[in-house]
Protein backbone atom coordinates (compact mmCIF):
# COMPACT_ATOMS: atom_id res chain seq x y z
CA UNK A 1 0.00 0.00 0.00
CA UNK A 2 1.12 3.57 -0.58
CA UNK A 3 -0.65 5.14 2.38
CA UNK A 4 -0.82 4.55 6.08
CA UNK A 5 -4.16 3.24 7.30
CA UNK A 6 -4.57 3.83 10.99
CA UNK A 7 -7.23 1.15 11.33
CA UNK A 8 -7.11 -1.01 14.38
CA UNK A 9 -8.82 -4.36 14.87
CA UNK A 10 -12.29 -3.99 16.27
CA UNK A 11 -12.40 -5.00 19.85
CA UNK A 12 -15.03 -7.45 20.82
CA UNK A 13 -17.63 -5.22 22.43
CA UNK A 14 -18.06 -5.92 26.08
CA UNK A 15 -21.61 -5.84 27.33
CA UNK A 16 -22.15 -2.64 29.24
CA UNK A 17 -23.47 -2.55 32.76
CA UNK A 18 -26.72 -1.08 31.47
CA UNK A 19 -27.06 -3.85 28.88
CA UNK A 20 -26.35 -6.50 31.50
CA UNK A 21 -28.96 -5.00 33.80
CA UNK A 22 -31.52 -4.97 30.99
CA UNK A 23 -30.64 -8.56 30.13
CA UNK A 24 -30.94 -9.74 33.75
CA UNK A 25 -34.20 -7.85 34.22
CA UNK A 26 -35.58 -9.24 30.97
CA UNK A 27 -34.57 -12.80 31.86
CA UNK A 28 -36.08 -12.42 35.33
CA UNK A 29 -39.31 -11.01 33.96
CA UNK A 30 -39.55 -13.71 31.29
CA UNK A 31 -38.98 -16.47 33.85
CA UNK A 32 -41.50 -15.01 36.30
CA UNK A 33 -43.99 -14.38 33.51
CA UNK A 34 -43.66 -17.90 32.10
CA UNK A 35 -43.93 -19.55 35.51
CA UNK A 36 -46.90 -17.44 36.59
CA UNK A 37 -48.64 -17.94 33.24
CA UNK A 38 -48.06 -21.69 33.38
CA UNK A 39 -49.36 -21.89 36.95
CA UNK A 40 -52.41 -19.79 36.08
CA UNK A 41 -53.09 -21.85 32.95
CA UNK A 42 -52.96 -25.06 34.95
CA UNK A 43 -55.16 -23.52 37.63
CA UNK A 44 -57.75 -22.29 35.12
CA UNK A 45 -57.84 -25.63 33.31
CA UNK A 46 -58.15 -27.50 36.61
CA UNK A 47 -60.90 -25.12 37.66
CA UNK A 48 -62.73 -25.68 34.38
CA UNK A 49 -62.50 -29.45 34.78
CA UNK A 50 -63.73 -29.17 38.38
CA UNK A 51 -66.72 -27.23 37.11
CA UNK A 52 -67.34 -29.94 34.52
CA UNK A 53 -67.19 -32.56 37.26
CA UNK A 54 -69.61 -30.55 39.39
CA UNK A 55 -71.97 -30.42 36.42
CA UNK A 56 -71.65 -34.17 35.95
CA UNK A 57 -72.22 -34.79 39.66
CA UNK A 58 -75.35 -32.61 39.58
CA UNK A 59 -76.62 -34.48 36.53
CA UNK A 60 -75.95 -37.82 38.22
CA UNK A 61 -77.78 -36.71 41.36
CA UNK A 62 -80.73 -35.64 39.21
CA UNK A 63 -80.87 -39.12 37.66
CA UNK A 64 -80.59 -40.74 41.09
CA UNK A 65 -83.40 -38.52 42.37
CA UNK A 66 -85.62 -39.59 39.45
CA UNK A 67 -84.89 -43.26 40.18
CA UNK A 68 -85.69 -42.78 43.84
CA UNK A 69 -88.88 -40.89 43.07
CA UNK A 70 -89.96 -43.70 40.74
CA UNK A 71 -89.26 -46.37 43.33
CA UNK A 72 -90.73 -44.56 46.32
CA UNK A 73 -93.59 -42.54 44.86
CA UNK A 74 -94.64 -44.00 41.51
CA UNK A 75 -94.46 -47.75 42.01
CA UNK A 76 -96.60 -47.82 45.16
CA UNK A 77 -99.42 -46.25 43.16
CA UNK A 78 -99.70 -49.29 40.88
CA UNK A 79 -102.31 -51.86 42.05
CA UNK A 80 -101.01 -55.39 42.62
CA UNK A 81 -101.06 -57.43 39.44
CA UNK A 82 -101.28 -54.29 37.27
CA UNK A 83 -99.80 -54.63 33.81
CA UNK A 84 -96.17 -53.46 33.81
CA UNK A 85 -95.74 -49.79 32.99
CA UNK A 86 -92.20 -48.86 31.80
CA UNK A 87 -92.59 -45.51 33.53
CA UNK A 88 -92.54 -47.34 36.86
CA UNK A 89 -89.11 -48.82 36.14
CA UNK A 90 -86.40 -46.57 37.70
CA UNK A 91 -83.90 -47.01 34.86
CA UNK A 92 -86.53 -46.29 32.20
CA UNK A 93 -87.82 -43.25 34.10
CA UNK A 94 -84.31 -41.85 34.53
CA UNK A 95 -83.38 -42.43 30.89
CA UNK A 96 -86.61 -40.89 29.64
CA UNK A 97 -86.54 -37.85 31.91
CA UNK A 98 -82.90 -37.10 31.17
CA UNK A 99 -83.58 -37.47 27.43
CA UNK A 100 -86.08 -34.62 27.79
CA UNK A 101 -83.31 -32.53 29.36
CA UNK A 102 -81.09 -33.48 26.44
CA UNK A 103 -83.59 -31.88 24.07
CA UNK A 104 -82.88 -28.55 25.78
CA UNK A 105 -79.20 -29.20 26.47
CA UNK A 106 -78.17 -31.56 23.67
CA UNK A 107 -74.59 -31.82 24.89
CA UNK A 108 -75.64 -33.08 28.32
CA UNK A 109 -76.50 -36.76 28.15
CA UNK A 110 -77.47 -39.59 30.46
CA UNK A 111 -77.66 -43.31 29.87
CA UNK A 112 -78.10 -46.47 31.89
CA UNK A 113 -76.47 -49.31 30.02
CA UNK A 114 -75.83 -52.95 30.78
CA UNK A 115 -73.95 -55.80 29.20
CA UNK A 116 -77.08 -57.99 29.48
CA UNK A 117 -79.97 -55.49 29.46
CA UNK A 118 -83.68 -56.16 29.44
CA UNK A 119 -84.22 -53.44 26.85
CA UNK A 120 -81.88 -54.04 23.87
CA UNK A 121 -81.56 -50.29 23.33
CA UNK A 122 -79.73 -50.10 26.67
CA UNK A 123 -76.96 -52.49 25.65
CA UNK A 124 -73.45 -51.20 26.45
CA UNK A 125 -70.96 -50.83 23.60
CA UNK A 126 -67.35 -49.77 23.11
CA UNK A 127 -65.90 -47.72 25.94
CA UNK A 128 -69.11 -48.25 27.94
CA UNK A 129 -68.24 -51.93 28.19
CA UNK A 130 -64.73 -50.95 29.30
CA UNK A 131 -66.15 -48.87 32.14
CA UNK A 132 -68.42 -51.71 33.29
CA UNK A 133 -65.52 -54.16 33.19
CA UNK A 134 -63.43 -51.71 35.21
CA UNK A 135 -66.09 -51.84 37.94
CA UNK A 136 -66.17 -55.63 37.73
CA UNK A 137 -62.39 -55.86 38.07
CA UNK A 138 -62.39 -53.48 41.04
CA UNK A 139 -65.47 -54.20 43.17
CA UNK A 140 -64.69 -51.31 45.51
CA UNK A 141 -64.61 -48.79 42.67
CA UNK A 142 -67.57 -46.43 42.83
CA UNK A 143 -66.80 -44.05 39.96
CA UNK A 144 -64.91 -44.09 36.67
CA UNK A 145 -64.34 -41.51 33.96
CA UNK A 146 -63.70 -41.52 30.25
CA UNK A 147 -62.80 -38.71 27.83
CA UNK A 148 -63.89 -38.82 24.21
CA UNK A 149 -63.90 -36.57 21.17
CA UNK A 150 -67.07 -36.12 19.19
CA UNK A 151 -68.53 -33.81 16.55
CA UNK A 152 -69.47 -31.31 19.25
CA UNK A 153 -66.07 -31.43 20.94
CA UNK A 154 -64.54 -33.17 23.93
CA UNK A 155 -66.86 -34.92 26.39
CA UNK A 156 -66.29 -36.13 29.93
CA UNK A 157 -68.18 -39.31 30.78
CA UNK A 158 -68.62 -40.10 34.47
CA UNK A 159 -69.93 -43.55 35.35
CA UNK A 160 -71.21 -45.23 38.48
CA UNK A 161 -71.79 -48.98 38.72
CA UNK A 162 -75.25 -50.56 38.65
CA UNK A 163 -75.28 -53.39 41.18
CA UNK A 164 -78.62 -55.17 41.73
CA UNK A 165 -80.32 -55.29 45.12
CA UNK A 166 -82.86 -57.87 46.30
CA UNK A 167 -85.70 -55.76 44.87
CA UNK A 168 -84.07 -55.88 41.42
CA UNK A 169 -84.17 -59.68 41.31
CA UNK A 170 -87.97 -59.61 41.17
CA UNK A 171 -87.58 -58.57 37.53
CA UNK A 172 -84.04 -59.64 36.70
CA UNK A 173 -83.56 -62.90 38.58
CA UNK A 174 -85.03 -65.92 36.85
CA UNK A 175 -87.10 -65.33 33.73
CA UNK A 176 -89.84 -67.61 35.08
CA UNK A 177 -90.32 -65.29 38.08
CA UNK A 178 -90.34 -62.05 36.07
CA UNK A 179 -93.56 -60.02 35.71
CA UNK A 180 -95.70 -61.06 32.78
CA UNK A 181 -95.79 -57.53 31.42
CA UNK A 182 -91.98 -57.43 31.34
CA UNK A 183 -91.80 -60.71 29.47
CA UNK A 184 -94.54 -59.63 27.10
CA UNK A 185 -92.74 -56.35 26.26
CA UNK A 186 -89.09 -57.47 26.16
CA UNK A 187 -89.15 -61.25 25.94
CA UNK A 188 -87.04 -63.79 27.81
CA UNK A 189 -83.66 -63.30 26.09
CA UNK A 190 -82.07 -60.48 28.09
CA UNK A 191 -81.87 -58.94 31.50
CA UNK A 192 -82.11 -62.13 33.57
CA UNK A 193 -79.74 -64.05 35.77
CA UNK A 194 -78.53 -60.99 37.64
CA UNK A 195 -77.04 -61.50 41.09
CA UNK A 196 -77.08 -59.27 44.14
CA UNK A 197 -73.99 -57.02 44.25
CA UNK A 198 -72.75 -58.05 40.82
CA UNK A 199 -71.92 -55.20 38.44
CA UNK A 200 -74.32 -55.57 35.53
CA UNK A 201 -74.15 -52.09 34.05
CA UNK A 202 -73.42 -48.44 34.65
CA UNK A 203 -75.10 -45.09 34.95
CA UNK A 204 -73.22 -42.70 32.69
CA UNK A 205 -73.54 -38.94 32.49
CA UNK A 206 -71.81 -37.11 29.65
CA UNK A 207 -70.85 -33.47 30.03
CA UNK A 208 -69.10 -31.27 27.42
CA UNK A 209 -65.65 -29.99 28.36
CA UNK A 210 -64.99 -27.86 25.28
CA UNK A 211 -66.96 -24.81 26.39
CA UNK A 212 -65.48 -24.77 29.89
CA UNK A 213 -61.93 -25.30 28.62
CA UNK A 214 -62.33 -22.66 25.92
CA UNK A 215 -63.58 -20.19 28.51
CA UNK A 216 -60.58 -21.01 30.70
CA UNK A 217 -58.19 -20.51 27.78
CA UNK A 218 -59.83 -17.20 26.87
CA UNK A 219 -59.43 -16.06 30.48
CA UNK A 220 -55.80 -17.15 30.35
CA UNK A 221 -55.13 -15.18 27.18
CA UNK A 222 -56.71 -12.10 28.75
CA UNK A 223 -54.41 -12.57 31.72
CA UNK A 224 -51.41 -12.97 29.41
CA UNK A 225 -52.24 -9.75 27.60
CA UNK A 226 -52.79 -7.80 30.81
CA UNK A 227 -49.67 -9.29 32.38
CA UNK A 228 -47.55 -8.34 29.39
CA UNK A 229 -48.69 -4.74 29.72
CA UNK A 230 -48.03 -4.74 33.48
CA UNK A 231 -44.66 -6.47 33.12
CA UNK A 232 -43.59 -4.11 30.34
CA UNK A 233 -44.57 -1.05 32.39
CA UNK A 234 -42.84 -2.44 35.47
CA UNK A 235 -39.75 -3.27 33.43
CA UNK A 236 -39.56 0.27 32.06
CA UNK A 237 -40.07 1.84 35.48
CA UNK A 238 -37.46 -0.38 37.15
CA UNK A 239 -35.07 0.14 34.27
CA UNK A 240 -35.40 3.91 34.50
CA UNK A 241 -35.08 4.01 38.28
CA UNK A 242 -32.11 1.65 38.38
CA UNK A 243 -30.45 3.40 35.45
CA UNK A 244 -30.55 6.74 37.20
CA UNK A 245 -29.84 5.58 40.73
CA UNK A 246 -27.36 2.78 40.10
CA UNK A 247 -26.20 2.28 36.53
CA UNK A 248 -25.32 5.85 35.57
CA UNK A 249 -22.92 6.31 38.53
CA UNK A 250 -21.40 2.87 37.94
CA UNK A 251 -20.87 3.52 34.23
CA UNK A 252 -19.29 6.89 34.96
CA UNK A 253 -16.87 5.32 37.42
CA UNK A 254 -16.23 2.36 35.12
CA UNK A 255 -15.42 4.66 32.22
CA UNK A 256 -13.02 6.60 34.40
CA UNK A 257 -11.37 3.43 35.65
CA UNK A 258 -11.01 2.08 32.12
CA UNK A 259 -9.34 5.30 31.02
CA UNK A 260 -6.99 5.23 33.98
CA UNK A 261 -6.15 1.58 33.33
CA UNK A 262 -5.38 1.99 29.61
CA UNK A 263 -3.98 5.51 29.24
CA UNK A 264 -0.81 7.25 30.25
CA UNK A 265 -1.66 9.78 32.94
CA UNK A 266 0.72 12.47 31.60
CA UNK A 267 0.27 12.43 27.83
CA UNK A 268 -3.11 10.76 27.33
CA UNK A 269 -1.56 8.23 24.96
CA UNK A 270 -2.32 4.55 25.40
CA UNK A 271 -0.08 2.90 27.97
CA UNK A 272 2.20 -0.12 27.82
CA UNK A 273 -0.53 -2.44 29.06
CA UNK A 274 -2.76 -1.39 26.16
CA UNK A 275 0.14 -1.82 23.76
CA UNK A 276 0.70 -5.40 24.89
CA UNK A 277 -2.99 -6.38 24.75
CA UNK A 278 -3.93 -4.59 21.54
CA UNK A 279 -0.66 -5.40 19.81
CA UNK A 280 -1.14 -9.14 20.24
CA UNK A 281 -4.74 -8.91 19.08
CA UNK A 282 -3.70 -6.86 16.04
CA UNK A 283 -0.98 -9.34 15.07
CA UNK A 284 -3.49 -12.20 15.25
CA UNK A 285 -6.01 -10.24 13.14
CA UNK A 286 -3.45 -9.32 10.48
CA UNK A 287 -2.23 -12.91 10.28
CA UNK A 288 -5.77 -14.16 9.83
CA UNK A 289 -6.59 -11.61 7.12
CA UNK A 290 -3.15 -11.63 5.48
CA UNK A 291 -2.78 -7.87 5.94
CA UNK A 292 0.54 -6.08 6.38
CA UNK A 293 1.55 -4.72 9.77
CA UNK A 294 4.42 -2.40 10.64
CA UNK A 295 5.57 -1.11 13.99
CA UNK A 296 6.99 2.37 14.42
CA UNK A 297 9.27 3.00 17.42
CA UNK A 298 10.07 6.66 18.10
CA UNK A 299 11.38 8.95 20.79
CA UNK A 300 12.47 12.54 21.30
CA UNK A 301 16.18 13.15 20.83
CA UNK A 302 18.06 14.42 23.89
CA UNK A 303 14.88 14.61 25.92
CA UNK A 304 16.88 14.47 29.16
CA UNK A 305 18.31 17.89 28.31
CA UNK A 306 14.78 19.29 28.19
CA UNK A 307 14.09 18.10 31.73
CA UNK A 308 17.49 19.23 32.98
CA UNK A 309 17.29 22.64 31.30
CA UNK A 310 13.63 23.61 31.59
CA UNK A 311 12.34 21.33 34.34
CA UNK A 312 9.99 18.39 34.39
CA UNK A 313 6.88 20.51 33.95
CA UNK A 314 8.13 21.71 30.58
CA UNK A 315 9.27 18.16 29.81
CA UNK A 316 5.76 16.86 30.46
CA UNK A 317 4.30 19.63 28.29
CA UNK A 318 6.68 18.68 25.47
CA UNK A 319 5.60 15.04 25.72
CA UNK A 320 1.94 16.06 25.54
CA UNK A 321 2.57 18.29 22.51
CA UNK A 322 4.59 15.49 20.90
CA UNK A 323 1.65 13.10 21.30
CA UNK A 324 -0.89 15.61 19.99
CA UNK A 325 1.15 16.30 16.86
CA UNK A 326 1.37 12.58 16.06
CA UNK A 327 -2.34 12.01 16.63
CA UNK A 328 -3.23 15.00 14.47
CA UNK A 329 -1.00 13.71 11.69
CA UNK A 330 -2.55 10.25 11.90
CA UNK A 331 -6.06 11.74 12.20
CA UNK A 332 -6.92 9.38 15.05
CA UNK A 333 -7.56 9.76 18.75
CA UNK A 334 -5.83 6.47 19.53
CA UNK A 335 -3.08 4.40 18.02
CA UNK A 336 -0.08 5.85 19.83
CA UNK A 337 1.41 4.07 22.85
CA UNK A 338 3.84 5.38 25.44
CA UNK A 339 6.17 2.46 26.09
CA UNK A 340 8.80 4.27 28.19
CA UNK A 341 9.90 7.71 29.42
CA UNK A 342 10.19 9.51 26.07
CA UNK A 343 9.71 6.36 24.01
CA UNK A 344 6.58 5.72 21.98
CA UNK A 345 5.31 3.10 19.55
CA UNK A 346 2.72 3.03 16.77
CA UNK A 347 1.14 -0.05 15.22
CA UNK A 348 0.27 0.52 11.56
CA UNK A 349 -1.96 -2.22 10.12
CA UNK A 350 -2.52 -2.48 6.35
CA UNK A 351 0.75 -0.58 5.79
CA UNK A 352 3.91 -1.95 4.22
CA UNK A 353 7.32 -0.82 5.38
CA UNK A 354 7.68 1.83 2.66
CA UNK A 355 4.39 3.50 3.58
CA UNK A 356 5.27 3.39 7.28
CA UNK A 357 8.73 4.88 6.61
CA UNK A 358 7.16 7.66 4.54
CA UNK A 359 4.74 8.45 7.37
CA UNK A 360 7.64 8.50 9.85
CA UNK A 361 9.54 10.89 7.59
CA UNK A 362 6.54 13.26 7.53
CA UNK A 363 6.52 13.26 11.33
CA UNK A 364 10.31 13.74 11.54
CA UNK A 365 10.22 16.82 9.31
CA UNK A 366 7.28 18.30 11.16
CA UNK A 367 9.05 17.96 14.52
CA UNK A 368 12.25 19.42 13.10
CA UNK A 369 10.51 22.39 11.50
CA UNK A 370 8.13 23.42 14.27
CA UNK A 371 9.46 24.48 17.70
CA UNK A 372 7.91 23.04 20.86
CA UNK A 373 6.33 25.45 23.31
CA UNK A 374 8.76 26.31 26.08
CA UNK A 375 11.55 24.12 24.73
CA UNK A 376 12.31 25.36 21.21
CA UNK A 377 13.34 23.12 18.34
CA UNK A 378 13.55 19.40 19.03
CA UNK A 379 14.01 16.39 16.82
CA UNK A 380 12.92 12.76 16.96
CA UNK A 381 14.31 9.44 15.77
CA UNK A 382 12.29 6.61 14.24
CA UNK A 383 12.71 2.86 13.82
CA UNK A 384 10.43 0.88 11.49
CA UNK A 385 9.95 -2.91 11.38
CA UNK A 386 7.50 -5.07 9.44
CA UNK A 387 5.69 -8.15 10.75
CA UNK A 388 7.33 -11.37 9.55
CA UNK A 389 6.08 -14.95 9.66
CA UNK A 390 6.56 -16.37 13.14
CA UNK A 391 6.85 -12.93 14.75
CA UNK A 392 5.45 -12.17 18.17
CA UNK A 393 4.86 -8.69 19.51
CA UNK A 394 8.12 -8.97 21.43
CA UNK A 395 10.24 -9.94 18.41
CA UNK A 396 8.60 -7.26 16.26
CA UNK A 397 9.28 -4.66 18.96
CA UNK A 398 12.91 -5.75 19.26
CA UNK A 399 13.53 -5.16 15.55
CA UNK A 400 11.82 -1.77 15.68
CA UNK A 401 13.96 -0.84 18.71
CA UNK A 402 17.07 -1.98 16.88
CA UNK A 403 16.15 0.24 13.95
CA UNK A 404 15.57 3.11 16.38
CA UNK A 405 19.00 2.60 17.97
CA UNK A 406 20.56 2.59 14.50
CA UNK A 407 18.89 5.94 13.81
CA UNK A 408 20.24 7.35 17.07
CA UNK A 409 23.67 5.87 16.44
CA UNK A 410 23.77 7.49 13.01
CA UNK A 411 23.31 10.95 14.50
CA UNK A 412 19.59 11.02 15.49
CA UNK A 413 16.80 12.88 13.66
CA UNK A 414 16.52 9.99 11.21
CA UNK A 415 14.22 7.18 10.07
CA UNK A 416 15.71 3.70 9.86
CA UNK A 417 14.01 0.48 8.71
CA UNK A 418 14.74 -3.17 9.40
CA UNK A 419 13.07 -5.73 7.17
CA UNK A 420 14.49 -8.94 8.62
Amino acid sequence: MTGVEMAFPPKRPLMSTRARLNLYLAITFVIVFCISSAVLYRSLIDGAMQQVRRDSALQMEMAMAIRRYTMEDVRPLLPPGEVLHPQSIPAFAANRTMSLLEEVRPQYRYAEVAINPTNPSNRAAGWQVDLINAFRNEPDKIEATHLSEGPSGAMLHVARPVRPTADCLACHGAAAAAPAGLLQRYGRTGGFGWKIGETVGAQIVSVPTTNALNAAREAWWRHVGASLVVFAALFLVLNRVLSRAVIAPIETRSSTWRELATRDAVTGARNRRSFDEEGRALIAACRESGADLTLLALDIDHFKRVNDTFGHDVGDAVLCEFVQRILQASKRRDGLYRTGGEEFAMLLPHSDIDAAAAFAEVLRRQFEATPFSGAGRLTASFGVAVLLPGDTLETLMKRADRALYEAKGAGRNQVRCIVS
